[in-house]
Parts: structure tokens; sequence; C-alpha cells
């Protein structure tokens, strides 16, 4: 198994991740599961400071190249609610991580679920 360290992954989520502003623009540490370090989820939030900004979540795996493997989660780019990472579960050759929002801005909270095969 190989081994994801938060410096690959806040890299790869400010790269892949929307750019507002680099003064405000910021990736959260990862959430990973509970006994595993080769797979994650991050968030990472664009923002102007003041009145616009959205979460993107993403997921991530290292392969047993080396190579990181990504998929998009979720953005709040519409209802500009902040968005949560509840947890990450891995089980066989899935992974599921379960995200959820206050409903902050968009006015009624949710809980969501996104699965992937790995």
């Amino acid at each position: 198994m190989q081994v994801l360290t938060e410096a690959e992954v806040r890299q790869l989520a400010d790269r892949l991740g929307p750019h507002i502003d680099a003064r405000y623009d910021h990736t959260y540490g990862p959430v990973f599961p509970e006994g595993r370090t080769d797979v994650c989820a991050v968030k990472r939030l664009a923002e102007n400071g003041s009145s616009y900004g959205f979460d993107t979540l993403y997921l991530l795996s290292k392969r047993a190249d080396g190579s990181i493997a990504h998929q998009k989660i979720a953005d709040s780019r519409a209802s500009k609610d902040y968005l949560h990472i509840d947890s990450i579960i891995v089980q066989d050759q899935s992974v599921t991580v379960k995200y959820s929002t206050g409903g902050s801005f968009g006015g009624k909270p949710w809980q969501k679920e996104f699965t992937a095969v790995f």
C-alpha cells in the first residue's frame, strides 16, 4: 500500500481546484479512512474574501506505481453552501465518502454519499 502524504494531497487539490483569489483560497487537511493512508477525501475552498466562495470535494488515491488518481465528488458553486466531509469508509474495492451541508446559504441542510470503485 502506497502512502499518500498531506503535502501531496494539498499540492494536487491546489492544482485541480478552482481559484478566485490566492489570498483567500484554501485547501483543508485530508480526511483518511480508519487504518488507511492510500486514499482520502479533501476539501478545497475558493473565495474572494468577502462576498463569494464555494467548496469543492475530491477523492484521491495513490496507485501502486506511485501516481495519484483523483475524482471530483461535489462542489457548492450553485448553492454557495459550506460542504463538510463527514466520513470516508473503504469496503473491499470501493470507497464511500459521506458529506453534508448545514444549508447556510441554500436554506436546507442535506447529506449525500459518493461511492467509487478503486
